[in-house]
């Protein structure tokens, strides 16, 4: 687009599968970042075809380069352009070239210089990198101490493992009836201390529990 800004007009096309609502948002990508106008149009199924600006619109582009975006409600984008405004006569094939690979908005996005704090409060900037400088207490939720307590419950999983076994095996050991065992001796033990073996199986079985639920 070339010419008296009041004169600055082109034709926008894009092709939808069914009668939509269309938005289109015009960003400015060069010589600054900015959202330079937002319209929305209806469209018909198939080809459409707009002018830009639209009739009765008081947008008047500076010279620049501009990217327009056009998305229907779902959020699909049924036209993405990049155009470029000049001032007076007709550029030549390589000042296009140049102009339409023109965006200042990565850089600024990147350097923060577009955002009100990066300029209006250096202190804050030099204090956010004397934070990142200067070592800090660790927390009490580390990830070091996260790292122990796995490690600490990887360690006791086999001893819980072993409790919880013998105190299965004490406690079947407790409810074996009088003459269960064939050796008398063993019955007897048994029978003189059947008290004593199912205490330490129900202690055993505590203990467990207690692991688990610690």
């Amino acid at each position: 687009m070339s010419g008296p800004k009041r004169r600055r007009v082109t034709t926008l096309t894009f092709v939808l599968p069914r009668a939509a609502r269309v938005m289109f948002v015009v960003k400015q990508l060069s010589p600054v970042c900015r959202i330079a106008a937002h319209f929305a149009v209806t469209g018909h199924a198939g080809r459409n075809r707009i002018r830009f600006p639209r009739r009765g619109s008081k947008l008047q582009l500076d010279s620049g380069t501009y990217r327009i975006t056009a998305r229907t409600r779902a959020g699909q984008v049924v036209q993405r352009v990049t155009i470029v405004v000049v001032e007076g006569g007709a550029p030549t094939r390589d000042q296009i070239i140049a102009a339409r690979a023109a965006n200042v908005c990565g850089f600024a996005a990147t350097s923060g210089s577009s955002g009100p704090s990066s300029t209006s409060n250096p202190a804050g900037s030099l204090q956010d990198v004397q934070r990142s400088l200067t070592p800090g207490k660790p927390s009490a939720s580390g990830p070091s101490e996260g790292v122990l307590a796995s490690t600490v419950a990887r360690a006791i999983r086999p001893v819980v493992v072993a409790l919880l076994a013998l105190a299965i095996l004490l406690l079947a050991i407790a409810s074996l009836p009088r003459p269960a065992l064939s050796d008398s001796r063993a019955n007897e033990i048994l029978a003189r201390h059947r008290t004593e073996i199912a205490g330490l199986g129900t202690a055993a079985f505590v203990a467990v529990v207690i692991v688990l639920l610690s």
